[in-house]
């Protein structure tokens, strides 16, 4: 087998590796990051109490895709700029984002960590376990800033309208193919990190 045909054959054994994953466990991935996506959202968003944080179904694009759905009330004074937008706990906001943003980077980053050549089976162990690890924190500055982005959108267009803000960019960028960049970041600095530990050419 040609070095070339064995990467092929491993990038096509990653993306059956990654679909499958997704397929058998994603629905217990979704459930199981709850509570870490309910903990970062209180440390990001001071200025909002959750009132509620599941998944549902809840029609996106045909109608019955799983989303997580956030609820919100405005729980303390904010300033937008420089204008005080005082709380109304009688205030509700209601966004989502679709549970298979969790796995974006997961289907582009195992295909191409596995494609690499190895040398050991260590060596592939720590491979993975690093993109295990790259992925996690990748996933903690996704989707819990996707949710925090479009309550802060909400905010904004209805009291600063045209308002620049870095949060907004960064969830523009990440709806707009960033989880893909991501993956492939994790998935290069997983092989940089198992060569590097293992001294190969």
């Amino acid at each position: 087998m040609t070095a070339s045909t064995g990467i092929m054959a491993r990038l096509t054994l990653g993306a059956l590796l990654s679909i499958g994953i997704v397929v058998v466990c994603g629905s217990r991935m979704a459930e199981a990051f709850l509570p870490v996506l309910r903990w970062s959202l209180v440390q990001l968003n001071s200025v909002d109490r959750v009132v509620d944080l599941s998944i549902r179904a809840h029609g996106v694009i045909s109608g019955d895709e799983q989303v997580y759905w956030l609820v919100v009330a405005p729980d303390r004074l904010v300033f937008i700029g420089d204008r005080p937008v005082f709380a109304d706990p009688r205030g509700r906001a209601m966004v989502s984002v679709l549970v298979t943003y969790l796995f974006q980077s997961l289907i582009v980053a195992l295909p191409f960590a596995l494609a690499w050549p190895a040398s050991s089976g260590t060596q592939w162990l720590v491979r993975l376990a690093a993109l295990s690890a790259f992925l996690g924190c990748f996933t903690l500055i996704d989707l819990p800033f996707a949710l925090w982005a479009q309550i802060w959108q909400i905010y904004v267009d209805t009291h600063a309208p045209g308002k620049f803000s870095l949060l907004l960019v960064w969830a523009d960028f990440l709806q707009g193919g960033g989880r893909f960049l991501l993956g492939f970041i994790a998935a290069g600095m997983s092989v940089v990190i198992s060569r590097s530990l293992f001294r190969l050419p």
